[in-house]
C-alpha cells in the first residue's frame, strides 16, 4: 500500500542520458519490502518470474511476459550491488536496447518504507516508456503488499503510460 501522494515518476535529462526516478512510500517494514525485491516467489507476483543468480556478480533474467527463456519481453542484467536491506543495483537490458543501470534503495521504520527507484542512462523515448512501465510495476507491488489481487499489466499500463507522453511527466 502507498500513502496516496502523487506517485508519478520524474524524468530528468543528464549528460549520460535521461533518468526516470520514482519515490514511493509503502506501509510495510524495510525487511518485508526487501524480500519483495529479492525473493523469487515475491518478485514473480508483481514484476515477473526471475531466473539466474541474484548475488553480486550474478546474471539474471526477468520474464515479464510469458515464462519463456530468451523472449523479447525478458529483461536481463547483472547484480552490481546487493546490500540487504537497503540497496540493490543492477544492469538492465531488453533485447535490442543498450545496457542501462537500475538502482533501488529502501529506507524506513516499522510502519513504512520509502522505496526510491532510479533507472539511468536511457534515451528520452525509452525513459518515457520506462516511466509508464515502472509506474505500473510499482502499483502492482503496492497491490501485492496490500495482500489483494495484483492487477494485470494490461489493466494498468495503457493508463499509466499516458502520464509520460511528451510534457506529461513531473
Amino acid at each position: 500500500m502507498t500513502d496516496g501522494t502523487d506517485m508519478r515518476g520524474v524524468l530528468t535529462a543528464t549528460p549520460a542520458g535521461t533518468s526516470v526516478r520514482f519515490e514511493r512510500r509503502y506501509t510495510t517494514d524495510v525487511d518485508d519490502l526487501w524480500t519483495c525485491l529479492t525473493q523469487r516467489d515475491r518478485v514473480a507476483r508483481w514484476l515477473g518470474p526471475v531466473h539466474g543468480d541474484l548475488r553480486v556478480g550474478g546474471h539474471f533474467e526477468v520474464r515479464m511476459g510469458d515464462d519463456v527463456p530468451d523472449s523479447p519481453q525478458n529483461a536481463t542484467g547483472e547484480v552490481l550491488v546487493c546490500e540487504r536491506p537497503h540497496q540493490l543495483d543492477v544492469t538492465w537490458s531488453f533485447p535490442g536496447e543498450p545496457v542501462t543501470r537500475l538502482t533501488v534503495t529502501l529506507a524506513g521504520d516499522d510502519d513504512a518504507t520509502v522505496l526510491v527507484l532510479e533507472h539511468h542512462g536511457l534515451d528520452e523515448r525509452a525513459a518515457r516508456g520506462y516511466g509508464g512501465g515502472w509506474h505500473t510495476c510499482l502499483d502492482r507491488l503496492g497491490d501485492h503488499l496490500a495482500a489483494g489481487d495484483v492487477r494485470s499489466w494490461d489493466e494498468l499500463f495503457a493508463q499509466r503510460q499516458a502520464l509520460y507522453r511528451d510534457g506529461a511527466s513531473g
